[in-house]
């Protein structure tokens, strides 16, 4: 048996299903259940019928929009959480932050 290379990186194969979110009709859970709350609060405020309609849309943009990257959505949210803009971001071109 031949030893391998000490040099070499050795690569270890990873199961891609083992590393996905769960997923609904092709989207992750999340941002699925984040489509059905939106257009219950539309509903909600409009108290038309038609407005569960929005979900096919919606869904369909969510999926176009995660066949890249799947976490692209827990991408999304941290960074809204973790990087929340300043009220001086117009003066300096950007985010400035003192502590």
């Amino acid at each position: 048996m031949e030893q391998p290379d000490p040099d070499k990186p050795q690569a270890v194969p990873l199961v891609l299903g083992l590393t996905r979110p769960r997923m609904l009709w092709g989207i992750p859970w999340g941002l699925f259940v984040a489509e059905i709350v939106l257009v219950l609060m539309i509903f909600l405020n409009t108290r038309n019928l038609l407005m569960f309609l929005l979900i096919l849309p919606m869904h369909a943009a969510s999926y176009v929009l995660t066949i890249k990257d799947v976490r692209l959505a827990d991408i999304i949210r941290v960074r809204l959480l973790k990087c929340a803009g300043t009220r001086n971001a117009r003066f300096w071109g950007g985010n400035s932050y003192t502590h």
